[in-house]
């Protein structure tokens, strides 16, 4: 594989979804795409977002690009240090983890191309058929449209569906009535998890724990403000239902401590927020080592499917509704079957985005 020549990155934003309406973060149809140019042609893709999409594109665009220019490509742990040490010294988050993201990512998708070789294969290949799920449950949808939308995907086959509370202006005990409406149109069987997205505190969580208990709740999702790992903690003690959380965390630290704490009863991450293909890796570790379950969660399913089929400890896949759009973007996809995303074959990542026209 020759050297980088470029790291090239834009923001681009996707056409909102109607029934996203009341979803956390004005600025969610945004994502950074990040591509890593090499001098034999091959390119590489990654993405990140939402947050401080265009803070990002920059910083990689330039101080990145610039760092990396004549670098080999295949030293992935090693740039990863070059750049700490010249960009992050001192930890912490933000627009430094997320350019992060994309370019990891962009990386080994250039190693499994130059290798004519699918990432899921490189990654270890336990498995070439990943589980999903379907986040639909979207706050825009009226009770009965919310019930319906999860009964199909149910019916389609997914393992379960997801659901937001606290969006959308509504109280607990309106959430929990929709809460009720759900599992009675899926039935029994199929999941159920529901996702506050940060946006309770501890004492509203425990009332709509204690409101649907009866409903078979898989696990309940980012329930209290800022994933704090002590209202976590205390709230996985005082209710019955299995709490998730990670999916946008950036911090190596905070998965370790979410798992030492007893914060959680399944991780959650996200390859374009918690440090690209490397970072889930490392996550995946953590989590396998604590004998805690995994899940996919926060959107771009097509960016972590590789890493989900090709580490023994992957779990769930979430599909996610509020991104549909992108999909007329991509040259190269991933789309599930019954329930179930079947990995390519096909060299690199899995998917790619069409050349600007």
């Amino acid at each position: 594989m020759a050297r980088i020549t470029r790291i090239e990155a834009t923001v681009e934003r996707l056409a909102p979804v109607g029934a996203a309406k009341g979803y956390a973060g004005l600025d969610a149809p945004s994502f950074v795409r990040c591509r890593a140019v090499a001098e034999d042609g091959l390119v590489g893709t990654g993405v990140t977002g939402r947050f401080l999409a265009s803070e990002t594109a920059q910083f990689l665009a330039g101080p990145v690009s610039e760092a990396l220019a004549g670098a080999d490509g295949r030293e992935i742990e090693a740039i990863r240090q070059r750049l700490i040490a010249r960009f992050h010294p001192r930890g912490g988050t933000g627009v430094f983890v997320a350019a992060l993201s994309a370019l990891d990512m962009a990386l080994w998708d250039l190693r499994a191309r130059a290798l004519g070789e699918p990432l899921w294969r490189l990654l270890g290949c336990a498995r070439q058929a990943v589980p999903c799920y379907a986040t639909v449950g979207l706050p825009g949808y009226t009770t009965e449209q919310l019930a319906a939308t999860c009964r199909e995907a149910a019916e389609a086959g997914f393992r379960g569906v997801k659901m937001l509370v606290a969006a959308g202006g509504r109280g607990v005990e309106e959430d929990a009535a929709r809460v009720r409406a759900v599992r009675t149109a899926i039935g029994p069987s199929a999941w159920l998890m529901l996702d506050a997205n940060c946006g309770m505190s501890v004492a509203e969580a425990k009332r709509l724990a204690l409101l649907v208990e009866e409903c078979d709740i898989t696990w309940f999702e980012e329930p209290v403000f800022d994933n704090d790992l002590e209202a976590l903690r205390e709230l996985r003690r005082s209710v019955r239902m299995p709490i998730a959380a990670g999916q946008m965390m950036g911090s190596l630290a905070w998965f370790r401590d979410a798992l030492a704490r007893g914060a959680v009863d399944w991780l959650q991450f996200n390859a374009a927020y918690c440090g690209g293909v490397t970072g889930m890796l490392r996550v995946l570790a953590l989590a396998e080592a604590h004998g805690v379950p995994v899940s996919h969660a926060g959107g771009w399913d097509i960016a972590n499917a590789a890493v989900m089929a090709g580490h023994a400890h992957g779990g769930l896949l979430e599909m996610h509704g509020a991104q549909l759009a992108l999909r007329a973007r991509l040259s190269e996809d991933l789309e599930p079957e019954a329930g179930v995303m079947h990995l390519p074959e096909r060299p690199g990542i899995g998917f790619a985005f069409r050349d600007p026209d």
